[in-house]
């Protein structure tokens, strides 16, 4: 009986490792064909496509806009450091905007309701990015950095975009 567990409990291990190396193959496949459509993508753009998101993205809008979208869908894909990606989710798309709101006035911006977001914040991101947005020393993306990093990815991709063409 001894035995059969030992053997039970290393076939789980291989099958746990057999599970998880497909998983993640299937992911790195996933990840390679999205990549391509991304590829697919860049090369439609065209110059006034890029020239207006340029003249965009300094705005509080496009900043909102931002940081919704990483609350809604995670930052895995903007290459960040390990440490630094962001799952998707902590907050409800309902409530994202308005969480994005009060990130945005952690860094001095106006925003329309930052007041009914700070418990939200509170609750789901101050943890990792502390009460005053500035990333517990330095382990967490600072949300009170203008350009946010992404942002500032973003602007220096599309600028050599622009430049190679």
């Amino acid at each position: 009986m001894k035995h059969s567990l030992s053997y039970l409990a290393i076939l789980i291990v291989l099958l746990y490792a057999l599970a998880n190396a497909y998983f993640k193959h299937h992911s790195l496949k996933t990840m390679h064909t999205t990549s391509k459509t991304y590829a697919e993508h860049t090369a439609v753009h065209t110059m006034p496509h890029i020239d207006e998101e340029l003249s965009r993205i300094g705005t509080p809008e496009y900043t909102r806009q931002y940081i919704t979208d990483i609350i809604d869908y995670g930052s895995r894909n903007l290459h960040f450091k390990k440490e630094e990606i962001m799952e998707k989710g902590f907050v409800s798309k309902k409530d994202a905007p308005k969480v994005a709101c009060y990130v945005m006035t952690l860094s001095g911006e106006k925003c329309d309701y930052p007041y009914e977001a700070s418990l939200l914040y509170a609750s789901n991101c101050a943890g990792c990015h502390g009460n005053d947005g500035k990333g517990l020393d330095g382990t967490y993306p600072d949300l009170t950095r203008r350009p946010l990093l992404g942002i500032a990815l973003r602007r220096s991709f599309l600028e050599n975009l622009r430049g190679s063409r």
